[in-house]
C-alpha cells in the first residue's frame, strides 16, 4: 500500500494538472494519516478482557454472560472464547497475556472456567475478524 501511495504521490508531483496534483496530495495525506493511525493503535493500544465471577467484559466493552460461552480454548499463548452457536471466536473474545503475567493469567483462567463449569481445550482455533 505504501508503495502504490508512493507512486502515485511522484506522478502527481510532476504531474501538469494542478487539480490532480493538489487532490492527489490530500487524498496521499488522509491514506498516509491513517496507516499512522492504524499503526499506533496497534503498538500502543491494551486490548483488556475482564473475567467476573458469572460473566466476560470482551476488549470492545460487551459483556458476555458465562451462559453465553461454551468452552475456552488455549493455543499457546493465544486464548480464546467461544459463544454457544458460533463456530469462530469473535475477534474481541481473543487476548494474550503480557510477558510475566501468563501463569497468573492462566491460572485465573483456569480458576474462572472452574468456577462457571466450563471447558477449557488445548488446541488451534480460528477467530472472527
Amino acid at each position: 500500500m505504501l508503495v502504490i501511495e508512493a507512486i502515485l504521490f511522484r506522478e502527481g508531483i510532476y504531474g501538469k494538472n494542478g487539480f490532480f496534483k493538489y487532490s492527489l496530495i490530500v487524498i496521499l495525506t488522509f491514506i498516509l494519516g491513517y496507516i499512522v493511525f492504524l499503526i499506533w493503535r496497534l503498538f500502543f493500544t491494551k486490548p483488556s478482557i475482564t473475567l467476573e465471577s458469572d460473566h466476560v467484559i470482551s476488549t470492545k466493552n460487551q459483556r458476555y454472560d458465562a451462559s453465553q460461552i461454551e468452552c475456552i480454548y488455549v493455543n499457546y499463548r493465544r486464548i480464546g472464547i467461544k459463544l454457544y452457536g458460533k463456530r469462530l471466536v469473535p475477534m474481541d473474545l481473543c487476548f494474550y497475556f503480557q510477558r510475566g503475567q501468563e501463569s497468573a493469567g492462566v491460572k485465573a483462567v483456569h480458576e474462572w472456567a472452574a468456577r462457571n463449569d466450563k471447558e477449557i481445550k488445548h488446541k488451534l482455533f480460528q477467530t472472527l475478524g
